[in-house]
């Protein structure tokens, strides 16, 4: 156990060294939030995937099929699904943009202060994003060293924010691509031993119950709940949009996109895989959100173990860095710039402020919140609730208009707000109440007012 923790606590010095590094790279806001928008396929493809792969993919898969079986493995293939539609109909798009947020977008389209309220929202969805990840790296740190959930991730959290606010993008590019060839190696060693522990492939299958072994031994309404939630929400994430704004060109990013998402899909698989070996090795924990890291303590040797936990800690430090920075640039470029009218060194360094102060609001609200599930659905009930339908109008519908596409912001997230509160964070209602009002308000509007003759295309 001591060298699981010396390996830990040098993997930690590792990311804080990659920030320093970065540092001196640093000359522009645009160095800062997308590194400069220069990254080659073989850096940009690992790059996206080490962000798409968070706490609801690796810990929120494992801990529902720990539950449910390979079903619950739904979660990460709704994200991988969706960035590969976003590689195949979005990327292109998204990479010739010149502008650093989603809410810069609707901006653009629309004005009138849309990309103010947008930017509220989406900011609203990276910060719970973020709180997602630090829980599941505190629930690591209880595993292995047997400290509190909220003392683990005070020191996650630290860590992350940490590199983060110093080296920026660049620092997250380079600790991305590290995690990722770490996290891909941690994953086949769990497997590989997982698998040998259970007694093999054939006594797996069967020491579990049949359904077990379906995608479909969850409910069709939690599925749908998923599809709209985690696959819509995904193309429309600004941790992703920020990294896809990293690509070198456009090709790059479209087909960077379909392989990032491909290999989430094998990647929620693998997790699904482990969530069913935690259940027939470890029958009776505490919670299912234990599942992975007790695991890894159950089946992998002193040493490798170390390594494994290493790794998904890797997977989950990639997306608080991600989702802190994406943040953290919505607050400044959409919201503080504007209402400042800050130049480029103003900008960057508010840029940095901002990033801490996130990082401080993530680690508190992950201390206080404590569940993974709960601030993962309502993140991408806001997010997919309420801007999809703006965002999607903007980019393939002329007939939009600002007054729609505001006036569907603002009744959706009062009716995502409302739902939450009737029916719980974990029902299909909130998106699904959220998206319908949401489109019902942008067509109707859109169709009762008149466009005017020099409305933007």
């Amino acid at each position: 156990m001591t060298i699981d923790v010396v390996i830990v606590i040098a993997y930690f010095a590792m990311m804080i060294l990659c920030g320093i590094v970065a540092m001196r790279r640093l000359k522009s806001t645009a160095d800062y939030l997308v590194a400069d928008r220069n990254l080659p396929l073989w850096v940009f493809f690992p790059c996206l995937s080490a962000v798409i792969l968070g706490g609801g993919s690796t810990f929120g898969s494992a801990s529902q099929s720990y539950q449910f079986g390979i079903s619950g493995a739904w979660i990460t293939l709704m994200f991988g699904l969706g960035v590969v539609v976003v590689g195949l109909l979005l990327a292109s798009r998204i990479a010739k943009l010149n502008v650093f947020t989603l809410s810069e977008l609707l901006q653009r389209r629309y004005g009138h202060g849309s990309g103010c309220i947008s930017a509220m929202i989406a900011a609203t969805y990276t910060v719970l994003i973020a709180v997602v990840q630090i829980i599941a790296l505190g629930t690591i740190m209880k595993e292995l060293l047997g400290w509190s959930l909220s003392f683990g991730i005070l020191a996650g959290g630290i860590v992350t924010v940490i590199y983060t606010l110093i080296g920026g993008m660049i620092a997250i590019t380079i600790t991305d691509f590290i995690q990722f060839v770490i996290m891909t190696v941690g994953v086949i060693l769990l497997l590989i031993f997982g698998i040998d522990a259970a007694g093999g492939v054939e006594s797996v299958t069967r020491a579990v119950p049949p359904e077990f072994l379906t995608l479909t031994n969850i409910s069709g309404q939690r599925l749908l709940g998923l599809f709209l939630s985690l696959f819509l929400g995904i193309m429309i994430g600004q941790d992703i949009w920020q990294r896809i704004l990293t690509a070198r060109n456009q090709n790059i990013a479209r087909v960077g996109s379909i392989y990032a998402g491909l290999y989430s899909i094998g990647w929620g698989a693998a997790m699904g895989i482990c969530g069913v070996l935690a259940y027939i090795l470890l029958p009776n924990l505490a919670s299912s959100q234990d599942a992975l890291p007790a695991l890894v303590i159950k089946v992998m040797p002193v040493g490798l173990s170390g390594i494994v936990l290493a790794a998904l800690m890797s997977a989950l430090m990639s997306t608080v860095s991600a989702t802190v920075l994406a943040s953290a640039t919505l607050v400044t470029n959409d919201i503080l710039k504007p209402l400042l009218h800050l130049d480029e060194a103003a900008e960057f360094k508010v840029s940095r402020a901002i990033t801490a102060i996130t990082g401080i609001v993530v680690i508190i609200l992950s201390i206080y919140i404590g569940d993974v599930f709960v601030a993962l659905d309502t993140a991408y009930s806001y997010l997919s609730g309420c801007l999809f339908v703006p965002i999607m109008a903007a980019l393939f519908w002329s007939r939009a208009m600002w007054q729609a596409a505001i006036a569907s912001i603002i009744v959706s997230a009062i009716a995502v707000t409302i739902s939450l509160a009737v029916y719980g964070s974990s029902s299909a209602a909130p998106i699904i109440y959220g998206i319908g009002s949401s489109m019902v308000v942008m067509i109707l509007v859109s169709l009762l007012i008149k466009a005017p003759t020099s409305a933007r295309a």
